[in-house]
């Protein structure tokens, strides 16, 4: 008996972790548009790199203000008097107590520069891949339905080619059209092998990009809900924003800064105007500074005019997608309508087959202009933050 329950509950315990084991397997196979940006943005080397370059940047940091601590700008010793046990300094002229302090305090501060440089490049980083996910996404959705569209219309081809060889059989129609629709057919066939071609090509590069194995395939790739409705910030407000937070704008206003702290330095005691080399430095730094104030008001100008077009795209975006559900829902009717008529025997099957495909291709046509409504959505929105414009560090522009 207690062999019996022992059994009992070793059978249970299997099916248990059987049912879990299918349960995630089912997870697995269906993919959404969340999901598949983190694993692209997780998986990204680009990512990675840039991440740990700004924990390296804050480590050099760290280092250089300790070691800053202990620099004096005024003297330094060099030794202990033999007779009277004073210590000896050696006192700074005001160039070099200028350059002392350049040490202790302009040092950390251009070390600083560079950490929030490295955090700024992270972010426009993970913001580049996640546009870049989201697109790759809608590439991989559109393989997916447009494989669904076509094995769809090759049901209807088929149906439609059984119907006609019936007629056939029967003396009704002519050997013409059973030809013709024997051509539907193959063409039908053919467009599901391609499509299944390009959902498979599109498969692979998903994977390669998120981490997979070449082979893996989901088998449903999701349509996520769309939470947006309309652009919720004017147009003025967005440019104003996209000032204040882009990259372009704040690397160039912390490089602004750390010149202008080294000038400031550099008028210690006069010495940008009483020694030569200081004074030469000082007008370079100067024309560094001008060069870099022309160049700030530039990026302003180019990033105002981007946030304008894109606001004005974005908008186009929903206007599109209200017009193909307009259409939607008129097809919708449309079949209605003719269903009702081939059910009182006025309009035969095959137009109520061709209005249902129409249909589908109109709700891929929603699904497609809300995932670029989505897609724009998210881009415009992160153009107001720090962007996406790796461009601008690593010299493309």
């Amino acid at each position: 008996m207690r062999k019996k329950i022992f059994t009992l509950i070793l059978i249970n315990a299997i099916l248990f972790t059987l049912a879990g084991q299918s349960f995630s397997a089912s997870e697995n196979t269906i993919l959404n548009r969340r999901k598949a940006v983190e694993m692209v943005v997780q998986n990204s080397a680009a990512v990675w790199n840039v991440k740990e370059n700004v924990k390296f940047g804050e480590r050099d940091y760290n280092k250089q203000v300790l070691r800053s601590q202990g620099i004096d700008t005024r003297k330094i010793f060099l030794f202990k008097h033999p007779f009277t046990g004073e210590d000896i300094y050696y006192y700074y002229d005001p160039f070099e107590q200028m350059q002392m302090r350049l040490l202790k305090e302009f040092v950390p501060e251009q070390l600083k520069y560079v950490w929030e440089m490295k955090k700024l490049i992270s972010t426009v980083t993970e913001k580049a891949m996640e546009n870049a996910a989201d697109e790759l996404y809608l590439g991989l959705y559109s393989a997916y339905y447009g494989k669904l569209l076509a094995e769809k219309a090759l049901d209807i081809s088929r149906k439609s080619f059984e119907r006609e060889k019936v007629r056939f059989e029967k003396g009704l129609t002519t050997q013409t059209d059973l030809d013709e629709a024997k051509l539907a057919l193959l063409s039908a066939e053919n467009s599901v092998i391609k499509a299944e071609r390009d959902f498979e090509n599109m498969h692979r590069q998903f994977n390669a990009m998120a981490g997979l194995n070449p082979g893996y395939r989901y088998d449903i790739i999701g349509m996520p809900y769309v939470t947006y409705d309309g652009i919720n910030i004017t147009e003025e407000d967005a440019v104003n924003k996209a000032l204040v937070n882009r990259a372009e704008i704040r690397d160039l206003e912390n490089r602004i800064s750390l010149i202008e702290f080294q000038m400031d330095i550099y008028t210690h005691k006069n010495v940008h105007i009483n020694y030569p080399d200081a004074r030469e430095d000082y007008k370079e730094l100067q024309d560094d500074l001008d060069q870099l104030d022309i160049k700030l008001s530039e990026y302003q100008y180019n990033i105002e005019k981007e946030i304008r077009f894109m606001y004005q795209e974005l908008n186009k975006c929903y206007l599109d997608l209200e017009i193909v559900e307009l259409n939607l829902s008129r097809q919708k009717k449309k079949l209605e309508t003719v269903t009702a008529q081939y059910q009182a025997g006025l309009v035969p099957e095959s137009v109520v087959e061709q209005l249902e495909l129409a249909l589908y291709q109109l709700e891929y046509m929603v699904n497609i202009n809300k995932l670029i409504v989505m897609n724009t959505q998210d881009k415009f929105n992160r153009s107001l933050t720090e962007g996406f414009n790796t461009g601008y560090f690593t010299g493309g522009e």
